[in-house]
């Protein structure tokens, strides 16, 4: 399906932006790139992340909003078949110990404008993608900045192999283990499969700008995506 990602983190101090939004009506793409599932590495059809780890942080600005970093509607994720699976167990805290992170996890919609864009500070569960665990594809995103560094700040600094935890509102816990990282244009990641489309295993999307992107309107023109898989 096709997807708006994050609008953007605040580069500049005194700016705000947007997160990443997938495109479509009511956060349901208009069309999804590439359809099915690939059973094999939970990774989504669409293909597998190069790997290729940018140097900075996401970040874009706005003078009204701050993002992680996804333009425009974000399309529901799909379970397998393309049906939206409702999430068993919300996640309710993030952590990933090799970059010092521990956060609460927000379950959040679109804004007005289609857009995943958290406040500053939250740490936001795209409530339209599976539970992380589930069969599909779950996101997360956040502000790599917003008037300074933000939640993702050191999103970047994940390498394959790199744990992440996540603890749902049960209590109970999960791991998952990061296998790809990427720096992607904001357009390209709208119609992403592997962010947006299906898959048959469960896959974790941590999503924020790219801070090493060019920067056009106080805005990055790229998003950061870390994918993991359960252990």
């Amino acid at each position: 399906m096709t997807t708006g990602l994050l609008a953007g983190c605040a580069s500049d101090p005194a700016a705000n932006e947007s997160g990443p939004s997938p495109s479509g009506s009511n956060g349901i793409p208009t069309s999804v790139p590439g359809g099915g599932s690939t059973p094999t590495g939970g990774t989504p059809t669409g293909g597998t992340p190069t790997g290729g780890t940018p140097t900075g942080s996401a970040g874009e600005s706005d003078p009204q909003a701050a993002s992680t970093g996804v333009n425009g509607a974000a399309p529901e994720a799909s379970a397998p078949g393309g049906k939206t699976k409702a999430a068993a167990s919300a996640p309710a805290q993030l952590q990933m110990p090799t970059i010092g992170f521990d956060k609460a996890v927000t379950k959040l919609g679109l804004n007005a404008k289609g857009e995943i864009n958290p406040p500053a500070g939250v740490v936001q569960w795209y409530d339209k993608s599976v539970s992380p665990g589930q069969p599909g594809i779950s996101v997360i995103a956040g502000h790599v900045l917003y008037n300074g560094p933000d939640v993702f700040y050191k999103l970047d600094d994940l390498n394959a192999g790199d744990v992440v935890t996540v603890t749902y509102g049960s209590g109970a816990k999960k791991k998952f283990r990061v296998y790809a990282e990427e720096a992607i244009s904001k357009k390209d990641l709208q119609k992403d499969p592997r962010v947006w489309g299906s898959s048959a295993t469960p896959v974790l999307a941590l999503i924020t700008c790219d801070s090493a992107s060019r920067v056009v309107n106080n805005r990055h023109t790229d998003n950061y995506v870390v994918w993991a898989k359960p252990i």
